[in-house]
């Protein structure tokens, strides 16, 4: 008898280290080299499993502080990255999204981590994104939880926006160009959601390069242009004047010109695919229609201009 139980209890002592070994396999240490997908996983509970961020992450509040504290390494910006301190790190997984992080993906996989590399082209694909990382870092509930909460905001914006008339919007990702967003892009479904029409909807493409002539042809109802956040120079700058989009050649003859809607938004807000989202939605759909939307008050009214 007295084997039987030394057997149950060496027994019960191998089956708890397997589960404890379990536990720590589900909580992986966390690499992030994108700043849209570090304030995904601290918001669905993974801030601890982050030991390695960007100097572009600046979401939530609680990542500048880890990073100020050290307890969060520096690993790079958005389009360069400091292997040699990855790898010192040793994460179990390494985050990366679009396009321009591609090769950056490629290399950590030759060197040989675990990447997970995104690039959505709808909103869809963002909550699937966000449903996907809970499940890899071992916060699926949490996830899931912010996941639906977002399905219903949207469904409650849609309900209310479909009943009115549709906002033709030129935006403006970079006046450089100058460069806007196609129907394969998050910001394609945001647009649409908060009540308005992409007068580029009809391009089956991401972010691209257009024409003053282009846009002057389609006539927006709208123009919004970015305000960048430059961590370098400490503070909103990236501003493009009034003046300029004013005096483009024949802007004078589009409806935003003529009916003084050439606004600003707010871009690390719309463009970081993640849970905020849902701020950015309810943001654009009070700039399409302020009469029938209160301008959020979790936000700052970037669309008078460059605020200090």
């Amino acid at each position: 008898m007295r084997r039987f139980k030394l057997t149950s209890l060496l027994l019960s002592v191998v089956l708890l280290l397997a589960l404890s070994s379990c536990s720590k396999t589900d909580k992986p240490k966390i690499v992030s080299c994108s700043s849209t997908l570090t304030e995904i996983v601290y918001e669905i509970g993974g801030g601890e499993q982050v030991i390695g961020a960007t100097s572009f992450c600046f979401f939530p509040e609680k990542v500048m502080q880890d990073k100020a504290s050290g307890r969060v390494k520096v690993v790079g910006d958005f389009m360069t990255m400091d292997f040699a301190r990855i790898d010192s790190l040793k994460p179990d997984l390494i985050l990366t999204d679009t396009n321009m992080q591609r090769q950056i993906a490629d290399s950590l996989r030759k060197m040989g981590y675990k990447v997970l590399h995104y690039e959505p082209k709808s909103l869809d694909d963002v909550l699937a994104c966000i449903t996907d990382i809970g499940k890899e870092i071992g916060q699926e509930k949490m996830a899931t939880r912010i996941v639906n909460g977002m399905k219903s905001d949207i469904a409650a914006i849609r309900a209310k926006t479909e009943t009115l008339p549709k906002t033709k919007v030129y935006m403006e990702i970079n006046h450089m160009g100058p460069w806007t967003v196609g129907n394969e892009s998050p910001l394609e479904d945001l647009i649409e959601i908060a009540g308005g029409e992409n007068i580029f909807g009809d391009t089956t493409i991401g972010v691209f390069v257009t024409t003053n002539a282009d846009i002057v042809k389609r006539n927006p109802d709208i123009i919004l242009s970015p305000i960048w956040l430059e961590a370098e120079l400490g503070g909103w700058k990236g501003i493009t004047p009034l003046y300029e989009i004013y005096t483009r050649p024949d802007y004078m003859k589009t409806n935003a010109v003529t009916h003084s809607r050439v606004q600003y938004y707010d871009s690390a807000l719309l463009k970081h695919e993640g849970p905020r989202q849902i701020l950015a939605i309810r943001k654009l759909a009070y700039l399409l229609h302020p009469e029938d939307f209160e301008n959020p008050k979790e936000t700052l009214p970037w669309e008078l201009g460059w605020i200090k």
